[in-house]
Order: structure tokens, then sequence, then C-alpha cells
């Protein structure tokens, strides 16, 4: 069902909008969490620890992807605001295709050179092997990873935020029944885990296909016409290379302090993997209220509606810190518990690094609802470098931070290099917004 946002109430639009997609992150992040849970608790830390090892990796390869599907949302999003549904169809088609060459060289690089990225994280020893395995078997399933946020991408572009929340409810059951019958009856851990997520990307991806052919003509692009415009490929291009580099480098920061923290010790990775799922549980809705903030902001650029835009700014500022401070007050109180999901009773060392980490981690919670907002504001208004930049000024500073104070305070370290570079976004964003933004352009 699509949604145009150019018209109507502001806050219903954006709500209406915002929910399906809180709930699709949160299944998303279940989906991957899955592995985690299952793994940990029938084949101990050393697994668990081991898919934490991977995680770095393979979220560049898929936040690369991300990065295409985003670039691509956006001008979608404009040319649907606009009306022009014939350049929207053009869209889709050279981003499916174009994408499609990209991720067959990713997956070629990434299963001949699994055990190489393992090694240059300083991934231990002991857990080395079953990392690079699991590397290697997730990332041949990248068609499909493709495929689900390329065709979702373009669904949100046209307001539809429920079907790709449905299909991640189905491959999350899918993904759910296939760990505890490959990991926890096969006893096939981390191969078992691994192939039961290729098999649930391929679900997702095979059900969004179907949807589309039956629910959603206005996006489908039959095989005569699935090519590559020159022209639309270098729009394509200039939006998708930032979000792509952006997220990539994003990666990049979490895969060095990854490396950083693997030096501590298996405990500490074990640790570590618990709370990265734990911080990707909280920040999931601000991702989501920022994509709705991104879509909302598209459509009405594309429409010329200049002014809507800055309404719905404010609108999702106040959203975001809601959510960002309730959440903020739950994992500070709860913290033993959230980490108990992860971590048996009896792991003492783990337990201890990950509360190190996550009570100062909660406090700067806080900081995300506006830099997340303003990252959906400026990539909907096409203002792109400016959230590349944002990353570009918080992610050194995070890894800096990190190393600096890594022997010192431990796995702590890491929360308070993510703080001050969150810090330091918050303040570079609102002077580009004072600078840059929309409402300098409206009269």
């Amino acid at each position: 069902m699509t949604r145009d946002m150019t018209q109507g109430n502001i806050t219903g639009h954006m709500l209406a909008y915002a929910v399906p997609l809180v709930f699709g992150n949160l299944f998303q992040q279940l989906y991957h969490t899955v592995d985690s849970v299952v793994v940990g608790q029938f084949n101990g830390k050393e697994a668990l620890a081991a898919i934490g090892a991977a995680g770095p990796v393979m979220n560049i390869l898929i936040f690369l992807i991300v990065g295409i599907s985003m670039g691509s949302s956006i001008l979608m999003a404009e040319y649907f605001g606009a009306k022009d549904y014939e350049s929207l169809r053009k869209e889709m088609a050279t981003s499916l295709a174009a994408g499609l060459l990209l991720t067959a060289v990713l997956i070629l690089v990434s299963v001949s050179g699994s055990g190489l990225f393992i090694r240059l994280t300083r991934t231990p020893t002991e857990i080395a092997p079953l990392a690079a395995d699991y590397l290697r078997i997730v990332s041949a399933g990248l068609f499909f990873t493709f495929l689900y946020n390329i065709l979702s991408a373009g669904l949100r572009a046209v307001g539809d935020s429920r079907a790709p929340l449905y299909v991640l409810i189905l491959t999350t059951l899918v993904n759910v029944a296939l760990d505890l019958l490959l990991v926890g009856c096969c006893k096939m851990g981390v191969y078992g885990a691994a192939i039961a997520t290729v098999t649930a990307q391929a679900v997702s991806a095979l059900a969004l296909l179907g949807y589309l052919f039956f629910r959603a003509r206005i996006l489908w692009i039959p095989l005569s016409k699935l090519r590559i415009s020159r022209e639309f490929l270098k729009k394509t291009i200039d939006f998708s290379s930032v979000s792509a580099l952006q997220q990539t480098m994003l990666y990049l920061g979490r895969l060095l302090v990854q490396s950083g923290v693997n030096s501590l010790g298996v405990d500490a990775v074990a640790a570590f993997n618990a709370v990265s799922i734990a911080d990707s549980y909280i920040l999931a809705p601000g991702d989501s209220l920022a994509a709705s903030m991104t879509t909302f902001a598209a459509q009405n650029k594309g429409a010329g509606t200049g002014e809507r835009i800055e309404k719905g700014l404010k609108t999702m500022l106040c959203m975001a810190e809601i959510y960002v401070c309730l959440a903020a007050v739950i994992v500070f109180t709860k913290s033993r518990w959230i980490l108990g999901i992860f971590l048996k009773p009896q792991e003492t060392a783990a337990l201890a690094f990950g509360l190190s980490y996550l009570l100062p981690m909660s406090l700067g919670y806080v900081l995300t609802g506006i830099t997340n907002t303003f990252q959906g504001y400026f990539r909907g208004i096409g203002n792109l470098k400016i959230t590349l930049r944002a990353t570009l000024l918080q992610i050194p500073i995070r890894v800096a931070v990190t190393y600096l104070l890594l022997n010192t305070i431990g796995l702590q370290a890491v929360a308070v290099g993510t703080v001050i570079g969150w810090s330091c976004m918050a303040v570079f964003q609102y002077f580009c917004y004072r600078k840059w933004g929309i409402h300098k352009t409206v009269a």
C-alpha cells in the first residue's frame, strides 16, 4: 500500500510509516540475534565469540548493499513525490541491475578472502577457523540479502513500510525454526546457524519478489526491462556511493573496535557480541524513525513542499527523544538481565565486561535521538555529504578514544569512545542545519 506524505497530517503520516519500520527493525535484529542466542546456549562462549568476530566483516559487506539501497530509495521517493512514475521504474531497474553486478563481486571477494579478513581483525586463534567458516557460508547468500534490501527500499520509497515487516516476520520464524533444528537438534553449531541464515534470506527475497508481482506493480520490473540507464546510473552512483561509503566507514570503525576488543581475549569478545546485539535492539527504533524522516523529506522535496519538511523535522526530534530516554532508563536498570539472555551465569568474567560497557553506554543513548533524526533529514533533502562528514568525524574519535583507554578500563573504553563521538556528531549536525538546512531555501 503506497503512502503519499506530501499532504495530510504530518504526525499521522510519520507514525503510520514509522511503526511498521520500528517493528521491522526489531525483527531484523531478532533475525540476527537468534544465531547468537541459540549457538551461545547450545555451544558455549567460543561459538558465540566466533559469530561475533565474523560480524563486523559481514556488516561491512551488508552495509555496502544497504548504502546502495538507501541512495536508490531517496531518488525513488523523490520521483514518487513528484508523481513521475516512469522515472521511478527506471531508477528501480537501474539500481537492481547494477546492484546485482556489485553483489557478485562482493561474494567473490568475501568467500575467497574470509580467512584473511578474520586474521586481520586479530581474532583469537582458538575461534578463528569457526569465524572464517561462518563468514564464508553467510557471504554466499549475499544475492538474497541484496534483493531483499533493494526491493524493500523501493516499497518504502512509495510509502509501503508494512510489506517488508510482514516478510521479516515470516523469515525470522524460518530462521528460528532452522536454528533450533540445525544447531539444537542436529548439533551443527555455527555451520547450522550460517545455513539457517542464508535459507531465511532466500525466503525473504522470494517473498518480496512475489509481493511486487501481485500487489505492487508500480515497482515491478520485467526481465525484458531490467537494464541499466546511463542517466539514472549516474544519479544512483552519486547518491548510493556516498551512502555506501558512509555505511562502510561506520562498520570499518566497528571492525577496528572489534579488533581492539579481540586482543582482550575470548571473554571480552563474547561480552562485546552480547552488548552489541543489545545496542542494535536499542538503536533499531531510532534508525527506523530516521528512515521515516528520510522518506518524508524526500517525497516532500520532490513535491516542492519544503515547509512540511521543517515541521516534520521538529516532530521527529520530539518523537525520537521520547523513545531514547525511555530506552536509556530500561538499559541502565536492567543491564544484568539483558546480558543474561546471551551469557550463562557462571561466565562471570564475560558478564563483568558486559556490565562495564552497558552502564555508561545507556547514558549516551539520549544523543542518538538527535544524531539519527538529523541524518534522516539530510538524506531526505539530498545533502548526503553532510551525513558522510558527520560519520567521518565521529568514527575516528570513537576508535581513537577506544584504543587510548582500552588497556586501562577494558571494554568500557568502547562505550566512552562511542558517547564522545556521538556528542561531536550532534554538535556538527546542528551547525550544518543552521547553515545549510532546507529552511534556508524556504521563503
